[in-house]
């Protein structure tokens, strides 16, 4: 098994775990974190403290050479049942390409997001994979135009909110210290996105507050690492912020707007049902270069799975404040507004957010190995 991301660790444990319950002779090898060591990895490396982003990864060049080259040689020495690919896809086509050659069956789960940008590649992955289990339904019509094996298993992302709950105490302290008006930033995971989020998203709280005296503002920090960035970032911006580390279903749950960038967190405000805008920048040059590449008419997964745009978004090359403002101050005044997206987040809640991937994910693995499960 293969991980990077820490969200695809998360995904990647419950999968082993749902794997072991309906077979527990399996045993596990390969890359990931703390959450898939936990649940029974056997780490050819620790990914923890490994830099993700492929382009990041170069300053690093040396230490992915050596994961490769172990990655290879475990393939040809122990020769497993299978490889299980999560995300991760700029080393994760090196080790599909290995064990291809092996004649070792390559199971890609959380296939690269193909279907936004590089669709040149679905080549490759036909070449390298030889069964995609996707995570988004309309993934599956996209990999079957270009003859791969597909299944929609449905988002994990699901079966962590159920199995996680909510402090319902914290959101109501938050709620009791904040009062009734919490504007959240969720500017994301990885350093990059907060340099380049956070500041645009509190260059809009003071034009905010500005209206909405009333307004407080809640700053999502994921983890620690990332605390004295965030603390950093702020100190050149006068509005009434608290900064939370965790708790990211507590402080969506306490909101009354959030603001978010484009990537898997969009789900879960979602399924909290609360109103949202979606902002992501890159430099003018990165937007010169991409913007050709970009298929799909959306960058935030909310409206690309509704087929249309139901909360604002927008891709910026350069910090425009004024626009998140002129979104935002309608959605916290407007009732009406408010619960026409209220609505609309829930018709494709009702939909899609139904726990049970996992559980999916593990039966066709199972079967693609001739394991019937139990």
């Amino acid at each position: 098994m293969s991980a990077g991301e820490s969200s695809g660790d998360i995904h990647g444990a419950n999968l082993m775990r749902c794997l072991l319950e309906k077979d527990p002779k399996i045993t596990f090898y390969g890359l990931g974190r703390e959450n898939m060591l936990q649940a029974g990895l056997h780490g050819l490396h620790d990914m923890t403290h490994k830099s993700l982003m492929w382009l990041h990864a170069l300053t690093e060049i040396s230490t992915f050479l050596e994961m490769k080259k172990d990655c290879i040689h475990f393939l040809r020495q122990e020769r497993p049942s299978a490889v299980i690919l999560i995300d991760y896809c700029g080393f994760n086509f090196y080790i599909a390409r290995a064990a291809k050659k092996l004649g070792i069956p390559v199971i890609y789960y959380i296939s690269p997001q193909l279907w936004a940008h590089g669709p040149w590649r679905v080549k490759k992955i036909k070449k390298l994979v030889d069964r995609l289990l996707v995570i988004y339904p309309f993934e599956k019509p996209f990999y079957e135009k270009a003859g791969i094996p597909v299944t929609y298993v449905g988002h994990p992302l699901f079966d962590e909110i159920h199995k996680e709950g909510v402090d319902e105490g914290f959101v109501t302290e938050l709620k009791k210290q904040l009062g009734e008006t919490i504007v959240s930033f969720l500017p994301g995971s990885r350093r990059q996105e907060i340099v380049r989020l956070l500041p645009l998203f509190l260059q809009s709280a003071a034009q905010i507050h500005h209206t909405i005296p009333s307004a407080q503002f809640l700053i999502s920090c994921s983890n620690d690492q990332h605390f004295d960035l965030i603390c950093e970032i702020t100190k050149e911006f006068n509005a009434p912020y608290k900064v939370v580390v965790g708790n990211v279903h507590e402080v969506i749950k306490a909101s009354t707007l959030c603001i978010a960038g484009s990537g898997t967190i969009t789900l879960q405000i979602a399924y909290y049902l609360k109103p949202m805008i979606i902002a992501y920048k890159i430099s003018p040059i990165a937007y010169f270069i991409a913007k050709p590449f970009l298929i799909t008419p959306f960058i935030g997964l909310v409206n690309k799975l509704a087929s249309k745009m139901i909360v604002p978004e927008r891709l910026m090359c350069r910090a425009n404040s004024a626009w998140l403002v002129n979104q935002a101050i309608p959605l916290l005044n407007n009732p009406q507004k408010r619960q026409a997206c209220i609505h609309e987040l829930s018709l494709l809640m009702n939909e899609i957010a139904k726990p049970g991937a996992s559980e999916h994910a593990a039966d066709e693995i199972l079967t693609l190995l001739g394991s019937k499960p139990s």
